[in-house]
C-alpha cells in the first residue's frame, strides 16, 4: 500500500506542475462571481419570456379552435379531419413546439438543472404554458392578439388563422366577408377579402334569421352608425359575382383583417356597389357611403 502512494504522488505532483505552468503562460484567471450571476440571471430571464409567448400561443390557439365550428362540418361537405386540418393553426403549434424548447435548454443550463429528467423538464413547460395559456384566454388575450395580427401580419389568412382562407372558397361552396348594402330579404352586397364584390341571394328566411335571432353570436346587432361585421356565408356559387347563401354566421377569429386596407369594403381602395335592379324599383341611388367603409341604400332626394 505504501508503495502504491509512492507511485501516485510523483505523478500528481507532476499533473499539478503542467496545470500551474499552463495557467501562467496562457495567463489564465478565475472569472469573478458577478460573470455566472449575470448569466443564470440571463437564462432565467430568457426562460420567462419563452414561457410568457408560449402561453401567448396557447391562448391565440384556445380562441381559434373554440371557434372553429367544427359541428357545421356535414353543412360544407366536409369530415371532422379534413375541417381539422385544412383549418388547424400550425404556425402556432410550431412557435409553442420552438418556445417549449427554449424553456427546456434554459432550465437545463441553471444551476440545478442537470438534475431533472428530459420528461420532467418538458413535460413542466407544456403544462405551464398551457395553464397560464388558458388563464391569458379567459381574459381575452388570445382575441387581441389575433385582432393585432390580423389587421398587420403578413400572410395572416395562410399561416396565423388558415380558418380565413379555409372560409374563402366559393367554388366549395364557402364565402367570407362583409355586407355593404342590403335590399330587403332578397339580397344583398358582400365584399370579400379581395375586394371582389358578391350578389348574395340568401335562401327563404335566412337573412331574417341572422339579423332578428343571431343564435351564434349576440353582439352581431347592426347598428345604422357602425360598419357591418364580417359574416361567413354558406351555400352555393351560381356565377362569376352571384352565390346563393343557406347559412349566414359571424366571422369571429380574422374580423379585424378586413380592417386592413386592401382587404375589406374600404373607399380608399376604390370600393363601388353592384347596380341591382331593385334600386330602380324603390327609386334609390345605389350606393352611398357612410362611416368606416360601410355602404347602404338611401331612398332618392326626389322622394
Amino acid at each position: 500500500m505504501s508503495e502504491e502512494k509512492k507511485t501516485m504522488t510523483p505523478i500528481a505532483d507532476i499533473f499539478d506542475q503542467k496545470l500551474l505552468s499552463k495557467i501562467k503562460e496562457e495567463r489564465i484567471s478565475p472569472k469573478p462571481r458577478w460573470h455566472f450571476l449575470l448569466k443564470n440571471y440571463v437564462i432565467w430571464i430568457i426562460g420567462s419570456l419563452a414561457l410568457l409567448i408560449g402561453a401567448g400561443a396557447v391562448s391565440v390557439l384556445t380562441y381559434l379552435m373554440t371557434n372553429n365550428d367544427l359541428g357545421i362540418r356535414h353543412e360544407i361537405n366536409k369530415t371532422w379531419g379534413e375541417v381539422l386540418l385544412l383549418t388547424l393553426p400550425y404556425f402556432w403549434l410550431i412557435l409553442l413546439g420552438l418556445l417549449v424548447f427554449v424553456i427546456y435548454y434554459n432550465i437545463k443550463h441553471t444551476k440545478r438543472g442537470y438534475r431533472y429528467p428530459l420528461w420532467s423538464v418538458l413535460l413542466a413547460s407544456i403544462l405551464a404554458s398551457i395553464i397560464l395559456g388558458e388563464a391569458l384566454f379567459l381574459f381575452g388575450v388570445g382575441e387581441k392578439i389575433d385582432g393585432i395580427l390580423g389587421r398587420r401580419a403578413p400572410l395572416y389568412e395562410f399561416f396565423i388563422n388558415p380558418q380565413l382562407d379555409f372560409w374563402s372558397r366559393p367554388e366549395e361552396g364557402r364565402l367570407v366577408g362583409v355586407p355593404l348594402q342590403f335590399f330587403g330579404d332578397e339580397r344583398f352586397i358582400l365584399v370579400d377579402r379581395d375586394q371582389k364584390e358578391w350578389e348574395i341571394i340568401p335562401a327563404s328566411s335566412t337573412v331574417e334569421r341572422f339579423l332578428e335571432k343571431r343564435p351564434f353570436a349576440p353582439e352581431m346587432m347592426l347598428d345604422e352608425n357602425e360598419p357591418l361585421p364580417p359574416i361567413r356565408l354558406i351555400g352555393k356559387q351560381i356565377s362569376e359575382q352571384e352565390f346563393t347563401a343557406e347559412i349566414i354566421i359571424p366571422l369571429l377569429p380574422g374580423r379585424a383583417f378586413f380592417d386592413r386596407p386592401g382587404h375589406g369594403p374600404n373607399p380608399s381602395n376604390g370600393s363601388r356597389c353592384l347596380e341591382n335592379k331593385n334600386n330602380k324599383k324603390n327609386n334609390e341611388r345605389p350606393c352611398v357611403l357612410e362611416g368606416e367603409g360601410t355602404m347602404r341604400s338611401h331612398p332618392s332626394p326626389n322622394n
